[in-house]
């Protein structure tokens, strides 16, 4: 299944908001990767990127080195995590309102992913 396929199962108020995500995600270029990972929307870009988790109220876009991220976000919750930071939304209207933040979070861990993979090599 793909992740496209996948998000067209769920509910509107979920698939609203995750195909929204998912269209800022792949705005960062042609070589971001998708796959559906655990029923979960996945992006990697120079290796893990961020995924995006639902339940029955919410949609969350979920960083995987949102510790590392070199700004805050006053949204970013790590709900427990070592590393993971989570932005949860529960409508289009509240997503639509960070636009601006959620872009520029996308680019920040994008930009460090690049950094972190020129560091390997």
């Amino acid at each position: 299944m793909t992740v496209q396929s996948f998000i067209s199962t769920l509910p509107k108020k979920q698939k609203d908001i995750m195909t929204m995500m998912r269209l800022w995600i792949l705005d960062l270029g042609p070589h971001v990767k998708e796959e559906l990972i655990n029923n979960m929307p996945s992006f990697h870009l120079n290796g893990a990127l961020c995924y995006i988790s639902h339940d029955e109220d919410s949609v969350s876009l979920c960083f995987n080195r949102g510790f590392e991220l070199p700004r805050e976000y006053t949204f970013l919750e790590s709900k427990g995590r070592k590393e993971v930071m989570s932005a949860t939304f529960y409508g289009l209207t509240e997503l639509d309102e960070h636009e601006e933040e959620v872009k520029e979070l996308l680019n920040e861990a994008a930009a460090l992913n690049g950094f972190l993979a020129k560091k390997r090599k």
